[in-house]
């Protein structure tokens, strides 16, 4: 296997079924009266994460979900931001500029000083990026206290991605990836007009694009390429030519379309890539419907989707692409994907545009718990930078302001009022009500209760770890199976009084397709138990099935498929005993 040994990641994979809960002795069921605790407990994992994944909502406030979810999956259904155990809400106020050393805070800010809080731990002020705080925007504060938690993780040994929808010089994507006073001093051309002190002929770490090539993060995909075509001035690395020379010249693949992208096939020998797929924010995936004061849209309106170009990869494409490319690193990953149009067109008043990025963005986030599923020792954290404007209101009352109106999911009326605008037509605004935050995997129960935004710093980095009571410890034993010794986990604890039978597996949580010729290896163990039977489907195919195998105690399969698609392979326990039936399913991804 590449970079990897079959016994770590079985014990890995071990480790993350037995968290999860759902085989858990004594978990609820389906039962309203069954109480939750036990399962919550199987839940916490006070282990550092070995990957992490934090997906950000730009400007994606708890209404801003409300309304994708009763648009898309409608009211009593669920997104797969929704399924993430452990929830909170995060407070994202900044700083106000003053003399100093102390800066009185501003309740409301922009994407720059809120992504900086969870990128470095600290505040500062509007526009401003991984940079603290001074007298006035046009004074640069101090760099040096504000390393940020992706430069941390490639200092480390960690592969790094950094995905947008908007320019990747945009104020999200560039908190963990650069310094600078102005979040508009994207590319050298403006970093020249905008923030001279600090571009590389005056000594500075230059705009933000080139000290993202700087930074070397492994995959970084996005818009922005007009930034990038900018040119370098003289007395700067790379003068003369382009931010896109200097990236290449610094050892990165470049690419400008979803085919390109598509041919990128691994990082192997430390290669790097950089997809910039707009020369300005990428395209929505929804057709606008803009608020007006009259009232938009109408009962039976629903948004035109399919806007985005075939060019441009979508937000759940790019994420999957950065996890591919960054999971084979032995030292794990970090990884930041954000959905940036959330907020650009809640500011421009598109309740469609905003519904089909939130809905997008909530396909990434399924991205991301689906190999966190294959992979337990990765955390995913889902949350916003602010909250915004948009809120759903009585569709039978006409507001004042600008509003629209959709027929949601389940057919009924959607009403959405947005009320912080000037006049009709011009740019709402960011508010300050706090953010949800979601979270699953290693360290993931740190993130319940009220959060400040610069807590959830020290959560991507990794915390120092607590022991848990004896009683939730999970413990496991090590068997041998012909040709392979796999860690599996040692069988339940006998239960006080009789139960269902109980069955665990464990496998690798991903594999190539040349691999499944020799055959990926699945382990599982039993308890009372007397009848097994084991199914592997791949694309909705059985490629293995063994409906009448020996309830043995440890038990072990080997799965073969020759020539294999990428894709889920799908492998299904079902055990019976003299109490009942349990099944238990486990994911390995074919890349």
């Amino acid at each position: 296997m590449n970079r990897r040994t079959y016994a770590a990641a079985g014990a890995a994979a071990i480790a993350g079924v037995l968290a999860a809960g759902g085989l858990a002795v004594g978990a609820a069921g389906d039962d309203p009266m069954d109480d939750r605790s036990a399962a919550l407990v199987q839940q916490v994992d006070p282990k550092k994460p070995k990957n992490v994944i934090l997906l950000v909502g730009d400007g994606m406030g708890d209404s801003e979900v409300s309304l994708a979810r009763n648009y898309g999956v409608g009211a009593a259904g669920r997104l797969n931001m929704d399924a993430l155990p452990f929830r909170g809400i995060v407070t994202h106020y900044v700083l106000s500029p003053g003399p100093g050393p102390t800066y009185k805070p501003n309740y409301v800010g922009d994407s720059a000083p809120t992504a900086t809080a969870w990128s470095t731990g600290k505040k500062t002020i509007d526009g401003r990026l991984s940079q603290g705080p001074s007298s006035a925007a046009a004074v640069p504060g101090d760099n040096a206290a504000y390393e940020t938690y992706m430069e941390i993780a490639e200092k480390s040994g960690k592969a790094t991605g950094n995905v947008s929808t908007a320019e990747i010089t945009d104020a999200t994507p560039a908190a963990p990836s650069s310094h600078i006073s102005q979040r508009g001093c994207q590319g050298p051309a403006d970093a020249v007009a905008s923030c001279a002190s600090e571009t590389k002929p005056n000594g500075g770490l230059g705009s933000i694009a080139e000290q993202q090539v700087d930074n070397g993060f492994d995959v970084v995909l996005g818009g922005g390429r007009a930034r990038y075509e900018q040119p370098i001035p003289a007395g700067a690395p790379g003068a003369g030519g382009t931010v896109i020379d200097y990236a290449q010249s610094k050892g990165y693949t470049y690419v400008k379309n979803n085919s390109e992208l598509g041919t990128v096939a691994d990082l192997d020998g430390g290669k790097k890539v950089l997809g910039l797929f707009n020369a300005g924010n990428m395209t929505k995936e929804f057709a606008p419907l803009d608020v007006t004061l009259a009232g938009s849209g109408g009962e039976n309106f629903r948004c035109a989707e399919g806007n985005r170009l075939a060019s441009e990869p979508s937000l759940s494409v790019m994420t999957d692409k950065a996890i591919e490319l960054l999971e084979d690193d032995p030292d794990g990953f970090t990884l930041q994907v954000e959905g940036a149009s959330i907020d650009k067109q809640d500011h421009a008043g598109d309740v469609c545009g905003q519904i089909g990025e939130t809905l997008e963005f909530d396909r990434a986030v399924g991205v991301a718990l689906e190999f966190q599923k294959a992979h337990p020792d990765t955390l995913v954290i889902v949350t916003a930078d602010h909250s915004h404007s948009s809120q759903m209101t009585y569709a039978n009352q006409d507001p004042e302001g600008e509003y629209a109106t959709l027929q949601g999911k389940d057919g009924s009326p959607l009403r959405v009022h947005y009320g912080t605008a000037a006049g009709e037509g011009q740019q709402h605004t960011h508010t300050g009500a706090t953010v949800p935050v979601f979270a699953q995997g290693p360290q993931a129960a740190n993130v319940v209760g009220t959060l400040d935004q610069t807590e959830l710093f020290p959560i991507l980095l990794g915390k120092n770890p607590s022991t848990l009571p004896r009683e939730t410890q999970v413990q496991t034993t090590t068997v041998t199976t012909p040709g392979k010794t796999v860690t599996t986990p040692a069988p339940p604890a006998p239960a006080a009084k009789p139960g269902k039978p109980r069955v665990v597996l464990a496998a690798l949580g991903s594999v190539r397709r040349a691999d499944l010729r020799a055959g990926v290896e699945v382990a599982l163990v039993t308890r009372d138990a007397t009848k097994l039977s084991f199914t592997a489907k791949l694309g909705g195919k059985t490629v293995y099935s063994n409906r009448n195998a020996r309830a043995a105690s440890s038990e072990a399969f080997r799965i073969r498929v020759r020539n294999a698609k990428k894709g889920t392979i799908q492998v299904t326990a079902k055990v019976t005993g003299p109490a009942g039936t349990t099944t238990a399913r486990k994911s390995i991804r074919v890349r």
